[in-house]
């Protein structure tokens, strides 16, 4: 493992759950609130945003009418580029799963 990699992910997790980027965060370690907005953080990065390294070059570029540029990319999620999902969640559709049981 790449200590550079690990440092980009605990960068990421960092900008994504507030709780996380505070000085002091010691005592939300075992925060249910945490772990909740942990989970909900995890389910948006893989199931919400598009990732540009994850775009796919489409075969004919999609006109999109007026002045805007042909679309020439097919964004894609990380749950769809492991075949986990065949489109983009909306945030409504995320927030609407149950969680998964927290372990203490």
């Amino acid at each position: 493992m790449n200590t550079a990699f690990i440092e980009r992910v605990n960068l990421t997790v960092r900008h994504g759950v507030s709780a996380l980027a505070r000085r002091t965060w010691a005592t939300a370690q075992q925060s249910p609130h945490l772990l909740a907005h942990l989970e909900w953080w995890r389910a948006y990065y893989h199931f919400v945003r598009p990732h540009e390294s994850l775009r796919v070059r489409l075969v004919q570029p999609r006109e999109r009418g007026g002045k805007r540029l042909a679309q020439r990319y097919r964004q894609r999620t990380p749950a769809m580029a492991a075949d986990r999902t065949h489109r983009k969640w909306t945030a409504r559709e995320v927030l609407s799963c149950p969680l998964p049981p927290v372990s203490a």
